[in-house]
């Protein structure tokens, strides 16, 4: 069912894979905060949002921080088609209780949001600005 529409599966195409991706998100520096998650966001070549988690040990042991991304990837695979798309996301998950996923997924959301105006706002003023002259 790769691309159609009600797919609701968490296969790798939804997923932010690699080292070298990561700091290529983070590089960018672009991010917004919202709630317990900070989330980073750096256009891709495909046309969906794809997600990836760093829990930190300061969350807690490795149930607590399972359970966290497992709850996030959820609130993620169920609301990725009401957000932007064209997206990477690397969401850093800050210490907090764990939510349930319909919790976490407004602030997944209104991060995407700030980020796709951030980066629209980002892209349109780099082809409305004119070329820099060289000294000559």
């Amino acid at each position: 069912m790769t691309g159609a529409e009600g797919d609701r599966s968490f296969g790798r195409r939804w997923r932010v894979r690699g080292r070298t991706r990561f700091a290529e998100i983070h590089g960018a520096r672009v991010r917004r905060e919202s709630g317990p998650l900070l989330v980073y966001a750096l256009p891709n070549d495909v046309e969906h949002l794809r997600i990836g988690l760093s829990v930190g040990r300061r969350i807690g042991n490795a149930v607590r921080r399972n359970l966290v991304k497992r709850r996030l990837r959820e609130a993620f695979r169920l609301h990725r088609d009401a957000w932007a798309a064209g997206y990477d996301l690397l969401v850093v998950v800050r210490p907090h209780e764990p939510l349930a996923p319909d919790d976490y997924a407004p602030h997944l959301g209104e991060a995407i949001a700030r980020l796709d105006k951030a980066w629209r706002k980002r892209l349109e003023k780099e082809t409305t600005d004119p070329p820099a002259s060289s000294p000559g």
